[in-house]
């Protein structure tokens, strides 16, 4: 390699590294993501439907009691984990847009926020809230799988689209 030409891959690299080391945990994981929710949707792996919740909250947030190894609670232990488990904290239900909005920012925030209802766990993640008709609020971006319907399993759309009714959803924040 010619004399002048490392000193321009070396630059390269330092900025190109510099920009990841900038990036949130969740531009880092944007494939991945991506890819469970594509994978569940379209029936290639059905693990993805049923240890995403876990999965995700170990690898974006490194919350390591959902997950040993590659073996992961479901939805179900997830949910239970966050109602009844230590470092959690309920901010309220879906149908009081000042908890949507509170959850939002909390997000914005890199804090671990979840949703749910019964064994369904979806994350919401950072960035600006939509205007839900069917929720008659604003709501905040969410990503998660649908083991009910896998077609329905949702990346980076409204929280309303994995669940029907605000009134039947928690929210809660890992602090």
């Amino acid at each position: 390699m010619s004399p002048r030409i490392v000193p321009i891959v070396c630059l390269l690299l330092f900025a190109a590294h510099g920009a990841h080391a900038g990036e949130t945990t969740w531009q880092r994981n944007a494939t991945w993501l991506g890819e469970q929710i594509v994978g569940c949707a379209e029936g290639l792996d059905s693990d993805a439907c049923r240890f995403f919740p876990a999965r995700a909250l170990d690898r974006l947030f490194g919350i390591e009691d959902m997950c040993a190894g590659e073996s992961c609670i479901g939805p179900w232990s997830v949910a239970e984990l966050v109602i009844d488990g230590p470092g959690w904290t309920e901010l309220g239900t879906g149908s009081d847009q000042a908890v949507l909005t509170k959850a939002a920012e909390m997000a914005r925030g890199g804090l671990a926020v979840v949703a749910i209802h019964g064994g369904m766990v979806a994350l919401v993640m950072p960035g600006e809230m939509y205007a839900s008709e069917r929720w008659s609020r604003n709501v905040p971006l969410a990503v998660g799988t649908r083991v009910d319907d896998p077609a329905a399993s949702v990346y980076a759309k409204g929280l309303n689209f994995l669940f029907s009714d605000p009134a039947k959803v928690t929210l809660y924040v890992q602090m």
